[in-house]
Formats: C-alpha cells, structure tokens, sequence
C-alpha cells in the first residue's frame, strides 16, 4: 500500500511476487489498482480468460410506483431523485446496496445487471499466475471492482491450493494509492501489509495517513523506503515513534526510473548503483514469514 501514487508500490509488488516465484512457491499477484492498472505492463504474460464484473442497479418502474418518496429516503449516496411524477436514478453514483429495492412497498426499483469492468488472468509461469482488475471508462466507483477482484483471487487460490494439495499460496495485492474505500477493500483480506513510501515530507504525510488506516485493522504492517535520497529523517522519525520496522532502503537511481518509463525493470538479480533488489526482498520475505506463522492463511 501507499498513501500516495509514485512511490514505487508496483514497482515492489513485482519484485516481490517474481522473487517468491523463482523461490517455486505458487504465486498470484494480483493488481487492484483497477483504475489504472500498470503492473501487467513489466510482465511476460499470456492471457488465460477475462470475465465481466457485474453489480446490480435499480431501474425504475413507472407502472407500479406510486410517488411515496422512500426510495430517495433510504439512498444514502443521493443516487434517487423522486420528483413528483418521475424517479431518477443516477446509476453512476449507484453502491448496490439493494435498500431501495429491498424497501420500495411496490418493488417498483427491481436490480438489473450493470457491467462495470473486467478481471483478467494471466500465465506468468507454471506457478505463477497475474490478475487484474480495469475498471470500464466512465464508472465512479472503484471498490466494488477492488473488492470482486479480490475475493477472485483469493478463491483461485483455495481452488488451486485444494486441487494440488500444495502449500498455501503466496498473495502480493498490489493496492491503489490512497486510503479510501478502494485501499481498505484492498487490505481486507491481507495477512501483513507493506507500506511504500518516498524521504519526503509529502511521501510522509500520506504515509502517515495510510498507516491509520492499517493500524485500525490491526494486521501487522512494515515500511519499504524508496527513492531513497539523504537529507529527509522524517520517515525515520516516524518509524520509531510508532515502532514500526523499516525492512528495506532502494536507493534512487536514474537507470531505475529509466528502465521504469520503457516498462522495464531492472534484473533483481543484479546491483545498480548500490540498489541491491534481492537484499531488500529477503529482508521482506523473512518479515512476512515471521509475521504469518511461515505461511500465509
């Protein structure tokens, strides 16, 4: 996670995931940044299916409404207007909630399929697998997406876990930027959470913002510092007034950001400028064995 974008969070998850991979664990990777997801994109991969992800929204029926009003009453997200002849509903500003349809005393607001996106899976390797989630243009809302994608991911997993009686398989969700409903629906489900952040008084701020958010949910959580440049200590202040571990420094380079603008990155395997990438993941891996009992749930 991250409290705000840029700072690497992708850039991690791939290095992660692709370090558990070579190490033959089973791995999904799973991007839910399903605005604009981007973490396919440093990826060798092969499509294996995509389904559509579908929500339900009302659609109202003039022949049994009778102009009572409630519908607008119930909707906490003000996507009914009940004027009086007529009922709008803005499907845009729609969460699904059913309350209108549930509560109408005519049931003139019945749910209706409503495509929102799509959720692809991809073959990285025998046993690593990439899933995406890419929210179709001109939908508001991001969590639903967020939430199915994950509650995928984790199901591909038991499936694959149950079928060849392996050992459990190793999740990297990469998250969105932020802490909004789409960051938490992205944490849910996690064991441990990784924080990205970047030596500035912004990557500070938004940091900080994003660790209340973990901290309310209780899961074990830890810091990667990236870009790291000298002269800012304000990530390390933070770290120590809160007690939270800082697992790993990936010092800036301009052959990294490079690399990055081409879709490239660099071999995890090799040492540039003083950024050794398979330090930095082993420090992570140890952290988040100690932290799961060995293995993930």
């Amino acid at each position: 996670m991250s409290g705000k974008g840029g700072v690497g969070k992708t850039t991690l998850a791939v290095f992660l995931s692709t370090y558990y991979a070579r190490k033959a664990n089973n791995v999904i990777l799973a991007d839910l940044d399903v605005e604009e997801p981007n973490a396919g994109i440093f990826l060798q991969k092969t499509e294996i299916h995509s389904i559509d992800a579908v929500v339900y929204r009302p659609r109202w029926k003039e022949d049994l409404c009778i102009f009572c009003g409630k519908c607008q009453e119930y909707c906490k997200f003000n996507a009914i207007a009940a004027l009086p002849n007529y009922v709008i509903v803005f499907q845009e500003l729609c969460h699904s909630c059913y309350a209108c349809s549930e509560l109408c005393p005519t049931k003139a607001l019945p749910m209706y399929p409503a495509k929102i996106g799509t959720i692809g899976t991809y073959h990285i390797k025998d046993n690593f697998v990439f899933i995406e989630g890419r929210l179709d243009i001109g939908q508001e809302i991001a969590s639903t997406l967020v939430k199915q994608t994950r509650d995928f991911v984790v199901q591909k997993a038991q499936e694959a876990q149950k079928a060849l009686e392996a050992h459990a398989t190793m999740i990297v969700f990469d998250a969105p930027p932020g802490t909004a409903c789409a960051s938490r629906e992205a944490m849910a489900k996690a064991d441990v959470v990784i924080l990205v952040t970047e030596p500035t008084p912004f990557g500070l701020h938004d940091m900080a913002m994003a660790y209340k958010l973990v901290k309310a949910s209780g899961k074990p959580c830890a810091i990667v510092i990236n870009k790291d440049t000298p002269g800012y200590d304000g990530i390390e202040e933070f770290a120590k007034s809160e007690n939270i571990p800082i697992l790993a420094r990936i010092p800036y380079s301009a052959d990294f950001a490079q690399a990055y603008s081409k879709g490239e990155l660099l071999n995890s395997d090799d040492i540039y400028h003083g950024i050794n990438i398979e330090k930095s993941l082993q420090a992570i891996e140890a952290w988040v064995s100690k932290n799961t009992s060995g293995g993930l749930k």
